[in-house]
């Protein structure tokens, strides 16, 4: 996707960075059904970049490929279940340790393996059904030759919360596994094809405690996705070309959902402080249940870095998603999500302010007579500040962050969420 940015502050870059994905995270309203949505491990906005070692990871330090660290917080809550009328607030303390490992510290290896795991473990201090213990962790191996790549992706996501477009689980634990293929072949100096699969599963679990929702439970979702695309390089900086993807996906209560997708990617660096990828095209989705509809509507994704000095940073990213309404399979809610924070390097520390938007949208799909209560559209607001302090020689960050977010639609609600705590590398 983006070469790392090498400047002085690297280490401070390379945080910034991952910061900005946390923060993306976390402003969209504890949203489990949209993240599993977006977790197509290739694409723009994806973990992995095609063929190419993340280019966050500059600058950490790595002891023989092994990179090892240990968080430790505080979170208030306002309100636990997003609840329009009764919110119900709670206090929490997490542990979060985690491993890296790269087979290819030093760079230039024609095989590298790249592994990372994150349990975190958090203790409501008022309610034990808020207990959680989640999880997040991939392992990919990339293989270069000398016009040929291939790539290979493995994770697992675990998150614990309520959900705005799952009320009917109150607070419950998601799991999403995610699985992807592709090869990249250079057909001519400035030409190249890729192919790839992947495959996600999502898994709602139990909800506890949100007793003002509805009595629908959530039924996860399998989905599987082909794609063939070119690349054509334009210039040094510019590169574009189009992408054909297919996708199917079932569930218990949504038969065969598929999705014919044609867009147009495209990457460019302006300079070597901008850098940007995006796609933009039509998708054509079908329920090839009878009775059931299909439609057209729009796709896109942007990742744009804007390095502006030493001192400040921005970074943005828009993402849709389309998928299977978990609770009534009378709609697919089509989504899009947009984050944004700008990161300022102070004298010791940093500081940063983001905000995110998520409009979802429910599409009607049902045969006629069949649709349950009308599900109205739905907006997120959420803004964030965050304050980041190195201390003890760079080894322990001192993080704190306060989030607001409000939501519109078929419940309005408001949620406050001040977390402060420490992370430990060694």
């Amino acid at each position: 996707m983006f070469a790392a940015l090498r400047l002085h502050h690297s280490k401070t870059t390379a945080t910034a960075a991952a910061v900005f994905f946390n923060v993306a995270c976390g402003l969209s309203a504890q949203n489990f059904t949209s993240s599993s949505a977006n977790l197509n491990p290739f694409g723009v906005n994806g973990p992995l970049p095609f063929g190419e070692v993340p280019d966050f990871g500059d600058g950490l330090a790595l002891k023989g490929g092994f990179a090892y660290g240990v968080g430790l917080s505080s979170t208030y809550d306002s309100n636990v279940l997003l609840s329009e009328n009764d919110p119900e607030s709670d206090m929490s303390l997490g542990v979060s340790p985690s491993v890296s490992y790269t087979s290819d510290p030093e760079g230039g290896a024609s095989v590298v393996i790249l592994a990372n795991y994150e349990p975190s473990a958090s203790a409501s201090l008022s309610n034990s059904d808020y207990n959680s213990f989640d999880q997040t962790g991939n392992v990919s191996i990339i293989v270069a030759g000398s016009r040929t790549t291939l790539s290979a992706f493995a994770g697992v996501l675990q998150e614990s919360g309520a959900d705005s477009l799952v009320a009917s689980q109150g607070f419950f634990t998601g799991t999403a596994y995610s699985l992807g293929l592709q090869g990249k072949y250079q057909l001519a100096p400035r030409t190249t094809v890729r192919a790839g699969w992947s495959t996600l599963i999502t898994d709602y679990g139990e909800g506890e405690g949100n007793s003002s929702s509805g009595s629908g439970s959530a039924e996860g979702v399998n989905e599987s996705t082909v794609f063939v695309s070119g690349l054509w390089a334009a210039t040094e900086r510019l590169s574009f070309g189009p992408r054909l993807a297919y996708s199917e996906e079932s569930s218990d209560i949504v038969e065969d959902f598929t999705t014919w997708e044609l867009s147009m990617v495209g990457r460019y660096e302006l300079t070597e402080r901008i850098r940007l990828a995006a796609s933009v095209g039509m998708q054509y989705s079908d329920y090839s249940e009878e009775g059931q509809s299909e439609g057209f509507s729009p796709s896109g994704s942007l990742n744009a870095i804007y390095q502006i000095d030493e001192l400040w940073s921005w970074r943005s990213s828009i993402q849709s998603s389309l998928t299977p309404s978990p609770t009534d399979g009378s709609y697919a809610i089509n989504g899009w999500s947009i984050s944004t924070l700008l990161n300022r390097q102070l004298l010791v520390g940093s500081a940063g302010i983001g905000l995110n938007l998520d409009f979802s949208n429910f599409d009607r799909v049902g045969p006629t007579g069949s649709f349950s209560e009308t599900q109205n559209a739905q907006q997120n607001l959420g803004l964030l500040m965050n304050y980041r302090r190195p201390l003890f020689m760079d080894r322990v960050d001192f993080i704190t962050s306060l989030i607001f977010r409000q939501n519109f639609g078929d419940e309005e609600w408001s949620q406050i969420v001040l977390k402060a705590g420490l992370n430990m590398s060694f």
